[in-house]
């Protein structure tokens, strides 16, 4: 049987990307930036290999809002991507902030994916980025019930299967049929969970939960082997690894 096409769903633009593509069997990336620096990058590199990469877009939730819309407005019209990705533990504001209301409106209208990081995670102590701390108070899924309600074709998607706060993530997923949750960095929180667990029984526990169809693989450090040599079909498998983005994203699999 041949190789599923595979997208990683969570990736983060830089010079590392293309070689980890490669040893991982990667087909496709989707490059989620942190920071307006990242953006460009994840702009270029998408603009250079569209075979290869989608960019996201990243938004400055400390400038106006109104604008901020027009210039994501100006950007999906000029470079193509297809969706916007928050940082909440950078940003420090809640999903459901009203400031993201007009950034929902412009992604929901031209049917970019937003996707969240979810959870709490840690990268060492007193951990800062973008030169502020990181928070975790502001990556509890539950803030985005509100925001699927408000947005009904706002094709949400919940980073990490939601962390800690799996159960709200997946019954998020259950609830609304726009909200996905993606696979990335269960290395970090599986071994964490009580009792201890897998990356694989997570990604089986989603698909039973929530269905194969709003599973999203995502890498950072999860290979396709933890999809491949799970208990799921065939079918759930490749829908998992790449058919499900493909959908998503408005690509066709393969391309």
């Amino acid at each position: 049987m041949s190789r599923p096409y595979v997208v990683n769903f969570h990736e983060h633009p830089s010079a590392a990307v293309p070689q980890r593509c490669h040893d991982l069997g990667v087909d496709m990336a989707v490059l989620l930036p942190v920071g307006p620096d990242a953006a460009a990058l994840a702009r270029d590199m998408a603009e250079a290999e569209p075979h290869r990469y989608v960019a996201f877009h990243w938004v400055d939730t400390g400038a106006d809002p109104d604008e901020e819309a027009r210039r994501l407005r100006r950007v999906a019209a000029r470079a193509g991507i297809r969706g916007v990705k928050f940082q909440p533990m950078d940003q420090h504001l809640f999903p459901n902030d009203r400031r993201l209301y007009p950034i929902f409106e412009v992604c929901e209208e031209l049917g970019l994916v937003v996707t969240f990081h979810m959870g709490t995670v840690y990268l060492g102590p007193y951990m800062q980025e973008m030169g502020v701390p990181m928070l975790a108070k502001y990556c509890d899924p539950i803030y985005l019930d509100e925001v699927a309600f408000d947005f009904p074709d706002l094709r949400l998607c919940l980073a990490h299967l939601g962390g800690e706060h799996l159960y709200t993530a997946l019954v998020l997923c259950e609830k609304h049929r726009h909200v996905y949750v993606d696979t990335a960095f269960l290395g970090h929180f599986a071994p964490r969970f009580f009792p201890p667990t897998t990356p694989t029984a997570l990604i089986e526990h989603a698909v039973h939960v929530a269905g194969a169809e709003k599973v999203l693989y995502g890498c950072e450090g999860v290979p396709p082997e933890a999809v491949l040599e799970s208990s799921l079909g065939a079918d759930e498998q490749a829908k998992v690894l790449g058919l499900n983005a493909c959908r998503l994203l408005g690509l066709p699999a393969g391309r």
